[in-house]
């Protein structure tokens, strides 16, 4: 099984060496996009180890994912993982996060940050994420306590299914329904999550409203 790795990265030069360096222990393959960055981002993911594709001007967290989505298939990826750049998930969970797909028991792994402990996650994320998770099991049909996280596998064939079209955070909930409505086995498993103050990064408040209404809007009219 070749598992790749997908990397969407924006001005993460302090981390992005780290991340990428614990990914290698567990992906045979890392594919960092560097979305529009004005740091030395690609630069040191390069240096770790990692394929690096630069977008010249930064297009969104959604724009970067289908990017590395795309060259993983044609690289043949087997399994593709993602995570974030800056240092908010640990490499060291990718075996946590493959292990359903593995032992053949799902086709769409989510690193869930509120199974075990939501641990350091600020007060804002905890409550917009529970509400955004809310309406996207409504649209799915089946429970999901963390739509918004960018610690996912896919298999090869669910991946070729599920890549989204928004160009932002509405991606996540997107590629969950894409996922629900094609009948591929979803599942979540528990992941750990830092946060450090000077470096909170994803989806902020003003994003919210406009990630609940195309998930919202998505769901089926009524018969």
């Amino acid at each position: 099984m070749k598992i790749t790795c997908v990397i969407p990265c924006h001005n993460e030069e302090s981390t992005v060496e780290s991340v990428v360096e614990g990914c290698r222990k567990y992906c045979g393959e890392i594919f960092l996009i560097d979305d529009g960055s004005t740091d030395e981002t690609a630069s040191r993911a390069a240096k770790a180890g990692a394929h690096v594709v630069k977008h010249a001007v930064r297009l969104g967290a959604g724009s970067a994912l289908s990017t590395g989505f795309e060259i993983a298939l044609r690289s043949g990826a087997d399994i593709i993982v993602t995570l974030d750049g800056d240092g908010q998930h640990s490499p060291d969970d990718v075996p946590r996060v493959v292990k359903p797909i593995l032992d053949g028991a799902a086709d769409f792994v989510v690193g869930s940050r509120f199974l075990e402990n939501a641990g350091s996650t600020p007060i804002h994320k905890k409550i917009g994420n529970k509400l955004l998770s809310s309406a996207t099991s409504l649209v799915c049909g089946r429970r999901i306590t963390d739509s918004q996280s960018g610690f996912r596998a896919y298999t090869r064939n669910a991946l070729k299914w599920v890549i989204h079209e928004a160009k932002d955070y509405a991606w996540a909930s997107e590629t969950l329904i894409l996922a629900a409505r094609r009948g591929f086995r979803v599942t979540e498993v528990p992941i750990r999550s830092i946060y450090l103050s000077n470096r909170q990064r994803g989806a902020g408040v003003s994003d919210g409203p406009k990630i609940l209404y195309e998930t919202l809007k998505r769901r089926p009219a009524d018969k």
